[in-house]
């Protein structure tokens, strides 16, 4: 379709309505157009998709008096925007890469990447519970990206590279070996081996925009092994949407993911603060499930994990929040902070078939770090993959 830049600005963005599939298929091959080197395109793409990126176009529901008024077909709801910008991803960035999509010989593989964005700052939650799942045979490639939008300014990839000492751009071969060998692999959304989409957040705007929602659902594992997975969602959208947005992708066949996990928390019972990721803390954590094509929402708290609600304070990195990421894996700083780590693993044990139940998950989860395992697993990986 001919891609109308100011309409999508005039009508769609400026007042909080959401683009419906196509357009936004359009705009996300237009984005790809301006990475390969169209300055306007490159521009026009990213002023949309930073304008799009807010809490009431998310919120939209639709409704016939403004369809009627736009004149075309409006979605359903917002989950359409993001399923049409990252099936554009899928098609024309992964696909044609030069590393396409990973393809590890094992039975499924599994993600717990967060959108990042938070306004809690919170430990490299994600990557630690990764690394727990890891040591206990559940295969992990771990998604992620340097520091964009989060203020603790340690993105995954940071701490990965930095503290863990592991080379977040290994060649490919190398990654489907590692996941095959430790189960735990790391793909850098800002590879371009593997997809340019990236680099209009962080090397060229270098602000949060929609990419903060694709670069997670658009993990470069093949979509026919990545069947399950946790999601953390950024404080700006309702898990729901994104549950919405795989059971788009699913329909079309652009992915396969058979049960997920799409969980926001929050520091505090007004629910203002959130995080991308479980939250231990009073606020709870809303999360939406996907599973054999069905939608479940609910809520989870400290209790749903047998243990005791804790203020933020308890949970927040004390000093540099990489080394302070690190103290928890070697378990150095245990206690109350660890059991934050424990819960988000809990939900990947939960997830990969482990257990039915979050507090059994989150003992399996305590044990396997118990164990010394996870630590193991970190430095194994740095031994096969070391940093440059």
């Amino acid at each position: 379709m001919v891609l109308d830049v100011k309409h999508l600005l005039k009508d769609h963005a400026y007042q909080n309505v959401p683009l419906n599939f196509d357009e936004a298929y359009a705009l996300g091959r237009y984005a790809l157009q301006g990475c390969a080197g169209d300055p306007l395109a490159q521009i026009q793409s990213i002023t949309v998709l930073s304008t799009l990126h807010n809490k009431a176009t998310y919120a939209w529901k639709w409704d016939i008096r403004m369809e009627e008024h736009h004149g075309h077909s409006l979605p359903k709801s917002s989950a359409e925007q993001i399923a049409g910008i990252c099936a554009a991803i899928f098609d024309h960035d992964i696909a044609k890469s030069e590393f396409g999509f990973l393809e590890p010989n094992v039975d499924f593989v599994m993600d717990n990447c967060g959108m990042g964005g938070d306004l809690v700052v919170t430990a490299n939650v994600s990557t630690l519970a990764a690394f727990i799942a890891a040591s206990d045979g559940i295969p992990m490639c771990k998604h992620g990206s340097p520091a964009n939008a989060d203020r603790g300014q340690y993105g995954s990839s940071d701490f990965v590279s930095k503290i863990c000492g592991i080379n977040t751009c290994a060649d490919r071969a190398e990654v489907i070996t590692c996941l095959e060998k430790h189960h735990f692999a790391y793909t850098e959304a800002l590879d371009t081996r593997y997809k340019r989409i990236h680099m209009q957040t962080h090397e060229v705007a270098q602000l949060p925009h929609m990419n903060d929602i694709i670069g997670p659902i658009t993990n470069p594992v093949s979509p026919k092994i990545l069947t399950r997975r946790v999601l953390g969602v950024n404080q700006l959208i309702p898990p729901r949407i994104i549950a919405e947005v795989y059971m788009i992708l699913n329909a079309q066949g652009t992915t396969n993911l058979k049960h997920g996990l799409f969980v926001r928390g929050f520091a505090d019972e007004s629910r203002i603060n959130g995080m991308d990721e479980a939250s231990v803390c009073h606020g709870g954590t809303q999360v939406s499930e996907l599973r054999d094509g069905e939608i479940f929402d609910y809520d989870l708290d400290a209790e749903s994990f047998d243990i005791h609600a804790v203020p933020i304070t308890a949970i927040r990195p004390e000093g540099d929040k990489g080394e302070y990421s690190l103290k928890l894996l070697m378990g150095e700083t245990n206690g109350e902070r660890m059991n934050m780590v424990l819960a988000n693993a809990a939900l990947l044990y939960y997830v990969a078939g482990r257990t039915t139940t979050f507090p059994e998950g989150f003992e399996m989860a305590k044990a396997a770090f118990e164990s010394g395992r996870p630590l193991k697993t970190m430095q194994a990986v740095a031994k096969m993959l070391p940093r440059p």
